[in-house]
């Protein structure tokens, strides 16, 4: 009799582990099918967008009908020639986000990296692009063979600037020459500043400072630079 009772017993306890694994399983099924991600609030999800790479993060539209548009409103614009296989396709790519990009939302950090020379039309228009956004624009990194003037002229006129890195070379010089980095910026709230490929002028006591206008400069770090009359 106890034997029988305690079968049973059993079986009742091995029936509910099963029902209960059954539904840990369901639950289990339920929250990965369950898009918490999308959601995250607006805010949140372009924070995370504005860690990508650009291009990356205008594949993530074909997630859903949630994040169709939502590339076009990132506060940070990374542009790498190196995610291109065929280079034709980067001038296009940046042709589109420059115009398709939300205009009323804020630009607050571009990247622009294309390993070597960058054809003048495309330069000029990125370089248009950020003086006519300039105004929130805290975080500013070109690296590029072209126009140096060019690109100095726009920098200058970015005076919200917490970040700036700069690798310039000039285009046909074969020798490298360094750009004339300017004797005075005016960007008071930079913070971090990062040269490649410049050459700094001395002053009449012989000495460059080029930076004495940075009060807040934390972060200096140059490469490649040489200094002139100094």
């Amino acid at each position: 009799m106890w034997r029988i009772s305690d079968s049973n017993e059993e079986s009742i306890i091995l029936e509910k582990i099963k029902r209960r694994r059954q539904c840990d399983n369901q639950n289990e099924e339920n929250e990965v099918s369950e898009d918490r991600l999308s959601d995250l609030p607006d805010s949140i999800l372009l924070h995370i967008l504005s860690f990508l790479n650009t291009k990356h993060v205008v594949r993530t539209c074909i997630l859903s009908t949630r994040w169709k548009h939502l590339w076009k409103r990132t506060p940070a614009v990374t542009l790498y020639t190196s995610r291109f296989s065929i280079s034709k396709q980067f001038p296009i790519f940046v042709s589109k986000i420059l115009t398709l990009r939300d205009t009323l939302t804020a630009l607050h950090a571009l990247d622009l990296d294309c390993g070597g020379v960058i054809e003048p039309p495309l330069l000029k228009k990125i370089l248009n692009y950020i003086c006519s956004h300039n105004t929130n624009l805290q975080e500013l990194g070109i690296s590029v063979t072209g126009d140096t003037d060019l690109v100095m002229s726009c920098v200058s006129s970015c005076r919200a600037l917490t970040s700036l890195k700069l690798s310039l070379y000039p285009r046909g010089c074969y020798n490298s020459t360094p750009t004339l980095f300017p004797k005075s910026l005016n960007m008071p709230a930079l913070t971090n500043l990062d040269l490649t490929n410049f050459t700094f002028c001395g002053g009449e006591n012989g000495c460059a400072q080029p930076f004495l206008a940075f009060s807040r400069l934390n972060s200096l770090v140059i490469r490649s630079c040489t200094v002139k009359d100094g």
